[in-house]
């Protein structure tokens, strides 16, 4: 089944989900960190979102790649800055894993969504890319 719309690319829907708990999170998070931690963890987790839906609508398979690299890189800010927040006390190991496993479902996804588009730049018998 060929995906030709955004809203039934699974990497997208995935990351919208981890964006949806990060949000509620951040509410959670003292508020003396608004404009540090909680500024970047909703930042880089709208991110991925966005990058992966960029990529989607973008033409040639190269640039399909650059922006879920680039969602990749968001992805990994949100793993990096939950850490941030496990190691100063702000959310327990319960908290963390928990989100932990939505970011490793969206990168899951996202991989094979880069992995899907490198076969098709690869494929000779493809001529746009």
């Amino acid at each position: 089944m060929k995906i030709t719309k955004l809203e039934e690319l699974d990497a997208w829907q995935e990351a919208r989900k981890l964006c949806e708990g990060i949000y509620q999170l951040v509410k959670q998070l003292p508020s003396f960190e608004e404009y540090n931690i909680k500024k970047h963890m909703r930042e880089s987790a709208r991110g991925v979102a966005a990058n992966i839906a960029e990529g989607f609508g973008r033409y040639f398979y190269k640039e399909n790649l650059r922006f879920y690299g680039i969602a990749r890189g968001c992805l990994n800010e949100v793993k990096s800055d939950l850490y941030v927040c496990f190691d100063a006390e702000f959310i327990d190991q319960e908290k963390l894993d928990e989100h932990l496993e939505k970011i490793n479902k969206t990168e899951a996804l996202l991989n094979g969504l880069v992995g899907s588009v490198l076969s098709r730049l690869n494929d000779p018998n493809i001529k746009s890319k």
